[in-house]
């Protein structure tokens, strides 16, 4: 008998007589999976078998490393010399086991004493100095599973299995016959059961772990520290390790749970708002949201260290299917160097390695308030006091690097500053104890909240709150910013202009759940968010799309020809939203001949808003485009464009079919209603390019063309939208 569960979206865990298999591995399947069998009292999988379809939306559905170190560490085959013979099974296409072997041994040990003297700039200068090699490559092999008196290998703990020419594989002691039979469906037979199985899955998805709705509005400060997560990864009760920093209205990510996209939207905060990403490690417990804050929206700067950085190209690579140089060109990447000061944003970063079982960096980052000087540290995830005295005796980190350490968190108390102090307590995390009799304030991380981590006289950060050193300005700072860039698509640039809006606008503020505005009531006003988060319902109740800082409804959105609202806009969160009378919006549009720009724009939104490609950009952004697009209409049997003719704009299908001829053969058929309903799209990232392919209409169509330099510059401020036109060129369509 075969018994199904579904633990999560995108997995099932299927359990026989002789064990389980688990079928896809998305970032949160482990918590999800391990608390499913906890509740039922199931033998949790040891067996995971990858879909082909290895990322959706931006979320990888194979993320098998947690699995593999709850097999080290939690089930004991690192340490038992009962399990030394036991693997942790992997099942993929025999392509992608080289890649997922390396992926998983980065994360485990880390890169190698050769990769590390080896890394070059663009010059070809050596990056990292020898001090810096032998104190990486001396902990990552000293804290290395051991075997013999030496590091194990990855093929001694892990079995990679490939399914055959047919898609097939037999598992569990041949018990179990898996058949591929599509992208991320399976057919399952045993001797006496036979059962389907399908991963696919309705987005978005909630991850395993959320924050709480705040009750606060969530605006920018001078300088702040929210917590998303302070879990570890096998922890079920929170998010894993992720903190959001305030800098000058800045947003300033450090690594990140899974989900963070989804948990900052439910805290009324716009993902789009983060300035840059720190990067501590490429433990999938603080990168488990990475590549969707890296390819899901705007393009953020990175900053981290060398040796993070070419793991993390490494890592994603595999998992995108894309070469490190293709992964690198989606990544604003500045190299940062421990030990050197980097300024941005007003503020003053200090990054430092710790003691950790792979490179791994921790950061201070300084600000100078109206009286003092303010500090924010995190001690990114690192060794205890015992462990690091433990090192030194072993002649693994020298005097230095052992009193750095150990007085992370000074003994002389800073009322300015807020240290937070990973206490996980295994072998490569700190004790709660050490800093016990600390006169500092410090927040624990990477624990669980509980009376043992709570009794040594300092609280757990908890996930969901703020902690503020330096308030905001009195006049909300984010306004200016948020009114140009709802304006944006209507070219509004003119600083008088602006003073005038803000002269005439005002601050509304609304709990969560409260109505902004209700469908059929007059629209006076327009409105846009400056902080928190809206759902926008049809009369059905039906969520029809959600609101995010800088969009905007009223006067000239979500309004029927008779200045009626059409649907109803009810808060999320805590939000703020500045109104502006609707008779100021409509004397700009008169002054500055736009009326033309606005019917265009409202005219091809609905194109814009349904097309998949468009989807995680910002609606003034969309606007924009739409400002800008052009119908057009062709009968059956005609041609919209030839091969060889220059390439400068791009089309989106909306109604009707085309097919794609190169050099007199059919080489692709497009839908309006397929998921990638468009054409032309080298022209969006290479100006004056020829056309591969004459694009012929099979049925009366209806297409919106869009120029190619506006889309230009999609590919290189919205990483969701490039990577989706990367990947179809690579398909050799249009």
């Amino acid at each position: 008998m075969l018994d199904v569960h579904r633990p999560y979206p995108g997995v099932i865990l299927l359990v026989s007589t002789n064990g389980s298999v688990l079928f896809g591995a998305p970032a949160d399947a482990f918590k999800a999976t391990k608390a499913c069998c906890q509740r039922y009292k199931l033998p949790f999988p040891r067996v995971l078998v990858a879909p082909q379809r290895m990322l959706v939306d931006f979320t990888p559905q194979f993320a098998p490393e947690f699995f593999l170190y709850d097999f080290l560490f939690v089930h004991g085959a690192a340490f038992k010399p009962d399990l030394q013979n036991e693997r942790l099974t992997l099942v993929l296409d025999a392509d992608r086991i080289e890649n997922e072997l390396r992926a998983l041994s980065l994360t485990l040990n880390g890169p190698s004493r050769d990769e590390l003297t080896n890394y070059r700039d663009a010059e070809g200068k050596t990056i990292l100095d020898a001090k810096t090699v032998s104190l990486l490559a001396d902990i990552s092999e000293h804290l290395a599973i051991k075997k013999d008196h030496r590091p194990r290998r990855l093929e001694e703990m892990v079995s990679a299995i490939a399914f055959d020419q047919n898609g097939s594989v037999d598992l569990l002691d041949s018990t179990l016959q898996v058949i591929r039979t599509g992208p991320a469906n399976f057919l399952v037979r045993s001797s006496n059961s036979e059962v389907e199985i399908n991963l696919d899955f309705e987005t978005p998805i909630t991850p395993f772990s959320t924050l709480p709705v705040p009750i606060e509005d969530q605006t920018p400060a001078s300088f702040a520290l929210k917590s998303l997560g302070t879990r570890s990864g096998f922890d079920l009760t929170g998010p894993t390790t992720g903190f959001l920093l305030w800098l000058n209205g800045h947003a300033v990510l450090y690594d990140g749970p899974v989900g963070t996209r989804y948990l900052l939207e439910r805290q009324g905060i716009n993902p789009n708002d983060i300035s840059a990403v720190v990067l501590s490690h490429c433990h999938e417990d603080h990168m488990g949201s990475f590549i969707d804050l890296i390819l899901g929206g705007h393009k953020p700067k990175l900053f981290t260290a060398e040796p993070i950085y070419r793991s993390m190209l490494q890592k994603l690579s595999h998992q995108l299917r894309l070469t490190d140089k293709e992964v690198a060109s989606f990544i604003d990447y500045t190299r940062i160097t421990p030990g050197t000061p980097l300024d941005a944003f007003g503020a003053t970063f200090n990054f430092f390695y710790t003691i950790h079982s792979i490179p791994t960096i921790g950061m201070s980052v300084t600000m100078r308030g109206p009286s003092d000087i303010h500090r924010i540290q995190i001690s990114g995830d690192t060794m205890s006091h015992h462990g690091l005295d433990e090192l030194k005796a072993a002649g693994v980190i020298d005097s230095d690097t052992h009193l750095r350490m150990r007085n992370l968190i000074p003994a002389r108390v800073n009322k300015g500053a807020i240290y937070l102090a990973d206490v996980g307590e295994a072998i490569i995390h700190g004790n709660p104890q050490d800093w016990e009799g600390n006169p500092n304030r410090i927040l624990y991380y990477h624990c669980p909240d509980d009376d043992h981590t709570r009794e040594f006289g300092h609280e757990v950060a908890k996930p969901g709150v703020t902690n503020t050193l330096i308030e905001a300005p009195r006049f909300h700072p984010a306004v200016p910013g948020r009114l140009l860039q709802a304006l944006s698509f209507m070219n509004f640039t003119d600083p008088g202009w602006l003073t005038t809006f803000l002269h005439r606008g005002r601050i509304r503020r609304a709990a969560a759940n409260e109505v902004l505005v209700r469908s059929g009531t007059n629209s006076g006003n327009l409105s846009i968010i400056i902080s928190g988060a809206a759902e926008v319902r049809n009369a059905e109740g039906t969520i029809l799309t959600e609101l995010r800082p800088s969009e905007l409804f009223g006067a000239i959105e979500l309004v029927d020809n008779q200045h009626h609202y059409s649907a109803e806009v009810r808060s999320i969160t805590p939000t703020e939203v500045f109104e502006i009378d609707g008779t100021l919006i409509t004397e700009y549009v008169e002054a500055n001949n736009l009326q033309e720009t606005l019917t265009r724009t409202w005219q091809n939104r609905p194109n814009i808003d349904s097309a998949r490609l468009f989807r995680t950009i910002d609606a003034p952004i969309k606007s924009r485009i739409a400002a800008l697009g052009t119908e057009e209409k062709y009968v059956a049997g005609g041609v919209i464009y030839t091969q060889g003719a220059i390439a400068e704009d791009f089309f989106l299908l909306t109604e009707g079919r085309v097919a794609l001829d190169v050099d007199g053969q059919i080489v692709r058929e497009i839908n309006a209603a397929d998921e990638n309903n468009f054409f032309g799209e080298i022209a969006a990232i290479v100006p004056h390019r020829r056309r591969s392919s004459t694009v012929k209409t099979l049925t009366p169509v209806s297409t919106l063309r869009l120029p190619g330099k506006e889309l230009r510059r999609l590919v290189v401020d919205e990483m969701a939208f490039r990577y989706t036109i990367v990947m179809t060129i690579k398909k050799n369509v249009g």
